[in-house]
């Protein structure tokens, strides 16, 4: 993917979050054409991951997208015999860790500072990195 197709990704990520899409919503969506998903059904299966999945507690939506986006890269769907899940699994710890290496964190409530006041990253600025990150790691 050249700098201009990243830099569009990541624009699109935004302008999906500026709409109402949750963090996760809007990165994946920026990417389901990629990985041959609609994108009302990337929009339904990403709904619950926002919010740090929903109490902050959790991962960041704007990363948890890699993990699904890397099972719809990865996956050979086969139900009887499962044989992709190794791709899926270091694909996105491949993401996880760049973004974890980059903020120290991957919690929603840290990032956004809930218990000490300090904001490390807004969530336009995790949207930006993670849609970054995807698109250096996983296209």
């Amino acid at each position: 993917m050249t700098d201009k197709e990243k830099e569009a990704r990541i624009q699109q990520a935004l302008d999906n979050h500026k709409k109402g899409y949750n963090c996760a919503q809007a990165v994946s969506c920026a990417f389901c054409d990629l990985t041959n998903t609609d994108e009302k059904t990337m929009f339904t299966v990403t709904e619950g991951l926002g919010l740090g999945m929903g109490c902050m507690e959790g991962t960041c939506g704007a990363i948890s997208a890699s993990a699904v986006l890397s099972g719809f890269k990865n996956s050979t769907a086969h139900l009887e015999k499962p044989n992709s899940k190794a791709a899926s699994y270091k694909d996105s710890k491949t993401c996880v860790k760049a973004f974890q290496d980059l903020h120290g964190t991957v919690v929603c409530k840290d990032l956004k500072g809930v218990e000490t006041g300090k904001v490390i990253r807004s969530c336009d600025g995790c949207i930006e990195d993670a849609a970054r990150i995807i698109a250096e790691n996983l296209f």
